[in-house]
């Protein structure tokens, strides 16, 4: 078999697996409706599973599935939906009805919705107002958190400054650097808390106990703790040259795909986000669904191994990206990059990206998006690159 000829067969097996994963994906999306761009507004009555992801998003679809969302700006606003899955920068939630609902964001507030049961919620600014009502229970996570709301059963929360002055169905369990708890408070079980500073107002009720929970001297335990952070960031070191080494190998080795990733990524940011994170939730989704036949099987493995080899790839994509805007910025040159220079800005880019995931929160949100940016541009680009390449 001649070079040209393994090309051709390289490039057939590759639109043959990505076909059927489209083809999987399709069949699975019969029951579901999945929208994404840079501005969007879904205001759908459906019985469907509903995906959505764009830079400005805005959505009032009902449905009696589930809802997942992303956005930038996300804003929802008479929403209703069995389980309701958001995450985003900025997110504000009014006259909204959901069974469960958990959402992540930069600034999130809930201003107005009844939960029927569960509410989890992690944020960089937590706001749950008055008028948002939790019928369930609330796991709450933030770096300033105030809770105004009635929670109907138990409370968890977590975060440098903690405010309650709500109603607690049953026991309330709170960590902060500083914890309020306010002259509406009405907790019907125990408080237990531990914190470096709480104040708890005297017209605050609380029905059981309050439980100081201390934080035990355990010297042998902070010294496994040191070691165990030695060896993570020796692992981190290894991890970090070892996927710098990958990216490398892939901007020499397939120059046709990263160079069509890079521009589709940055005439279309958005929409990669968007079908990054449509594909990255719906490839898992689509292999249990084959996997739950007989006759599905195959085609399920097939879909695993093009899952697995796109996240490198992904990595990759958007590394490299990355390396070429700085290139362009810094030297001026927009001719196309020699070798050498696909490799050099490449590995620039993901030293950068590795020093940026050293932030917490901010980090882990840089590689989640440089990851599913990069999914949707290599998936969209794939074939025709590797075709061009042939």
């Amino acid at each position: 078999m001649t070079a040209a000829q393994r090309k051709r067969t390289r490039l057939l097996i590759f639109i043959l697996l990505l076909a059927a994963l489209l083809f999987a994906t399709g069949a699975l999306f019969a029951q579901m409706t999945a929208r994404s761009g840079e501005q969007l507004d879904a205001s759908d009555v459906t019985d469907d599973m509903v995906f959505l992801a764009a830079g400005e998003l805005s959505v009032s679809a009902k449905s009696s599935d589930d809802i997942f969302a992303a956005g930038g700006e996300l804003s929802i606003n008479g929403a209703q939906a069995d389980h309701m899955i958001a995450a985003g920068g900025d997110i504000t939630v009014t006259k909204a009805a959901f069974h469960d609902f958990v959402v992540a964001g930069g600034d999130v507030d809930l201003i107005d919705a009844v939960i029927a049961d569960d509410l989890v919620a992690a944020a960089g600014d937590l706001n749950v107002r008055a008028d948002f009502r939790v019928n369930g229970s609330a796991v709450l996570s933030g770096g300033d958190l105030t809770i105004d709301a009635p929670i109907g059963g138990e409370l968890r929360a977590a975060g440098a400054s903690v405010r309650l002055n709500s109603e607690i169905g049953q026991d309330a369990h709170i960590v902060g650097e500083e914890v309020f708890i306010g002259p509406d408070a009405r907790i019907g079980g125990d408080l237990r808390h531990r914190s470096g500073n709480i104040h708890i107002d005297p017209a605050a009720v609380v029905s059981g106990e309050i439980i100081e929970l201390e934080r035990p001297a355990r010297p042998d335990l902070e010294a496994w703790g040191m070691k165990a952070a030695a060896a993570l960031a020796l692992f981190a070191l290894a991890f970090l040259v070892g996927v710098a080494l990958l990216v490398m190998v892939i901007a020499l080795a397939l120059p046709a795909l990263m160079n069509s990733a890079s521009d589709v990524i940055r005439e279309k940011p958005f929409s990669m986000i968007g079908t990054g994170f449509l594909i990255s939730i719906a490839a898992p989704v689509v292999i249990l669904f084959l996997l739950a036949t007989i006759f599905g099987i195959p085609l399920a493995l097939l879909i695993v191994v093009i899952y697995a080899a796109a996240w490198p790839l992904a990595i990759a994509a958007f590394a490299y990206f990355t390396g070429m805007q700085a290139r362009r910025a810094m030297t001026k040159n927009v001719s196309p990059p020699s070798a050498p220079a696909r490799v050099l800005w490449s590995a620039l880019a993901i030293i950068v990206l590795a020093l940026i995931s050293l932030i917490p929160i901010l980090g882990g949100l840089v590689w989640l998006i440089a990851s599913v940016t990069g999914l949707g541009a290599v998936m969209t680009k794939g074939g025709k690159a590797l075709a061009l390449k042939a």
